[in-house]
């Protein structure tokens, strides 16, 4: 599988036929501009592995925990969920003070299993790679949402993706560590080295680039549209040395148990609020959609919400009028792009709820300062 040392690449050379990034699709920087702030938990394991792998390069990572607020008491139990805003804070701060190569790519090559969760083992016994991805997929959340891929197919290809929250891809070590961590795990799951065709990241190129060739052995390219690792499909079917369906269904059922017991951010409602701000972005998410996101068939996802009081549509309808009273504030976002960002694909129709939701229009709002023209 070696396919020898990487290239890196920014997005203008490494999308092959691509225009010029001038030419490029306005959506483009539209899928780059600050979102709201990070919000849920993420498992401690995640923060548990940073700190030993800091401690590993002569750093006490004490003072860090204790400046991003998260208390050592925190990391004691093992199913431990902490704020997923101070696990970020925490890279930000142990990113300038690591000295030993990148603190991303260490933590990647680092990743066994117990540092993991009960993911990690459920993914570990599915019959082949594929099935490992797809259930990570769908039961993100036991860890959390931005920290695993989405699996799309098309052609000969498999694309493990993940569009990355601005806090996130803004520290670009962090951003490492995920497409690292992806590698590593799918290296455990089959028992040897996997190696993609072609990882992608949404920040800047380091200066030192002989680290990611060590760690990726492939092609490697900067500012895209997403964190990307691209991989022949073909290697979906590869067999997992743990396979185990029995133990698997036991685990997957032990994982519906751990997600029902979550505080869930205060409900179910709240779940689906965030995964639509993060699913909005280039299109109406359906409830189809955001049921597969949630584990759950699209008739439980209707009969559950029905019980909090709720309904899809009116979810869908108050996420994006809450986010554009936000995105009109940004005087650098024109109507068009705020109508991409809260998923209109036609400008009619953005119009049409924005006078639903105020009695005018976007321009009437913005009118004083004249920097609409329509």
């Amino acid at each position: 599988m070696n396919r020898g040392m990487g290239r890196h690449t920014n997005a203008e050379e490494g999308l092959a036929g691509a225009a010029s990034s001038s030419q490029r699709d306005p959506h483009e920087r539209v899928r780059s501009l600050r979102a709201p702030e990070v919000t849920s938990t993420v498992h401690a394991g995640a923060i548990r592995h940073l700190s030993s792998v800091l401690e590993g390069a002569g750093l006490d990572p004490r003072p860090l925990l204790a400046e991003a607020g998260v208390g050592e008491i925190e990391l004691v139990d093992p199913d431990q969920r902490v704020s997923m805003a101070r696990y970020v804070a925490l890279w930000r701060l142990a990113v300038p003070r690591f000295s030993k190569g990148s603190l991303g790519l260490t933590y990647g090559a680092a990743f066994e299993f117990d540092h993991g969760n009960l993911l990690t083992y459920m993914a570990a016994h599915a019959a082949t790679l594929g099935e490992a991805v797809l259930q990570a997929d769908r039961y993100r959340h036991l860890v959390h949402e931005m920290l695993l891929p989405v699996l799309d197919l098309e052609g000969g290809d498999a694309r493990l993706r993940r569009a990355l929250h601005p806090s996130i891809r803004r520290i670009g070590a962090m951003a490492e560590s995920i497409a690292a961590t992806w590698v590593k795990s799918l290296s455990i799951y089959i028992g040897e080295d996997f190696q993609p065709r072609e990882v992608w990241f949404q920040h800047a190129a380091p200066r030192d680039l002989r680290p990611h060739d060590e760690a990726f052995r492939c092609p490697v390219r900067f500012e895209m549209p997403e964190t990307r690792m691209i991989v022949d499909r073909e290697e979906l079917e590869r067999p997992l040395r743990l396979a185990n369906p029995r133990l698997r269904a036991y685990l997957e059922e032990q994982a519906r148990t751990q997600l029902d017991s979550f505080p869930h951010e205060n409900g179910l409602a709240d779940r689906v609020r965030r995964l639509l701000v993060d699913e909005l972005r280039g299109g109406a998410p359906s409830q189809d959609q955001i049921a597969r996101r949630l584990a759950l068939s699209p008739r439980t996802l209707q009969r559950r919400l029905k019980d909090e009081g709720v309904v899809f549509n009116d979810l869908l309808d108050e996420q994006r009028r809450a986010l554009c009273d936000r995105y009109l504030q940004d005087r650098s976002l024109s109507i068009q792009e705020i109508a991409f960002l809260l998923g209109y694909t036609e400008r009619s129709s953005f119009y049409r709820a924005f006078r639903r939701w105020t009695g005018r229009t976007p321009q009437e709002l913005r009118k004083g300062d004249g920097d609409e023209a329509g």
